[in-house]
């Protein structure tokens, strides 16, 4: 199925490494220009070489913090400026944490300090592309939140995921009749980090790899997904069902 994506401009942030590089890596092989925002720029440096080299797009490596709101806003001035529009975004990047399941052992200020990262990261760049999807008329905002959202576990990462999905609910309402659709993807343990050394449990035949949210991911932004907004999908391979 052809997604529509060629010569379509895509900010992933979080998009040098794990999930956020698969999905931009899939958005590329589908013909579409990204924008890789993330911390570091060796890495990003890195990964954008090898999208374009493998893909022929336009790739653009852009260091930046989503705690910092003056830096998502030339982050998404720099990407709209380099690809000549931004379609989709896709939220993906944000600092680990979220560890704690003890009330009483959290403080208000590391609490804070998640959703800041988070969530409140997040709407930073919802803010930020909104004005260029509403002058076209156009755009997908696909959100990235962990399944902690779904299931009871560490406070602060239940908090700031749970809160991102709401928040993508929100803004689809007040965003959908002028062409744009907000979504939101629970994925289930991937093969990165931690995931790997846990006994597989679920109900399909093997964990979720990176690639498998990144196709998911790719159609959401993509404009085959038209009549999908304010939903929330769980990419788990049946992990909890």
């Amino acid at each position: 199925m052809d997604l529509d994506l060629k010569g379509r401009g895509v900010i992933v942030t979080g998009g040098s490494r794990g999930i956020g590089r698969a999905i931009a890596d899939v958005l590329a092989a589908e013909g579409a220009n990204v924008a890789l925002a993330a911390r570091d720029p060796d890495r990003l440096r890195q990964a954008a070489r090898e999208i374009e080299a493998a893909h022929g797009v336009r790739a653009v490596p852009i260091s930046y913090d989503i705690r910092d709101g003056a830096s998502v806003d030339r982050m998404t001035a720099e990407a709209a400026d380099a690809l000549g529009r931004v379609d989709a975004l896709i939220n993906n990047g944000a600092p680990s944490g979220g560890a704690g399941t003890s009330a009483t052992g959290l403080t208000d200020e590391y609490v804070l300090e998640n959703l800041n990262a988070k969530t409140v990261g997040y709407l930073r760049c919802v803010r930020a592309v909104l004005p260029l999807m509403r002058k076209q008329g156009y755009g997908r905002i696909v959100n990235v939140a962990g399944m902690a959202a779904r299931h009871a576990g560490a406070i602060p990462g239940g908090m700031r995921n749970a809160a991102v999905a709401v928040m993508a609910k929100a803004v689809s309402l007040g965003e959908g009749r002028r062409g744009i659709a907000v979504t939101t993807i629970h994925p289930g343990g991937t093969h990165t980090g931690r995931a790997d050394i846990l006994r597989w449990q679920g109900a399909g035949p093997r964990r979720v790899a990176a690639r498998d949210v990144a196709y998911v991911a790719a159609f959401l932004a993509s404009p085959r997904a038209a009549p999908l907004t304010g939903e929330t999908l769980s990419v788990s391979a049946g992990g909890r069902v």
